[in-house]
């Protein structure tokens, strides 16, 4: 019976961590583009190739034109200012491994590092 439970729980331990999976990038931005239609693509250390972040015109896989304003001035300012950006995204990957484009999950959260 001892047994049963320690399966259970580890099982439980296994699939939480599972659905839980996420990574993030610490990188240095190097270029913000904002295109005529509001697309923010970034070109940053991490992937070596552009990414979207958000649509300051409408929302973008979850994220708020507002939030996405806030980013912009944030990257931009973190790119002036030689500072290193923390992106946050869920699911299993990596920085090197993200998809480029629209194709990009949207982040949880955009930081920077001081």
């Amino acid at each position: 019976m001892k047994n049963s439970y320690k399966f259970i729980l580890f099982i439980c331990l296994f699939i939480s961590t599972n659905v839980l999976a996420s990574f993030h990038c610490t990188v240095d931005v190097q270029r913000v583009l904002v295109y005529a239609t509001g697309g923010i693509n970034i070109l940053h250390t991490g992937r070596g190739d552009y990414t979207n972040i958000c649509n300051l015109n409408s929302t973008w896989k979850g994220v708020e034109p507002l939030t996405c304003a806030m980013w912009a001035s944030l990257l931009q300012n973190s790119q002036v200012n030689a500072q290193k950006v923390i992106f946050y995204y869920p699911g299993d990957g990596s920085c090197k491994e993200l998809a480029t484009y629209g194709n990009t999950p949207a982040p949880v959260y955009i930081g920077t590092i001081k």
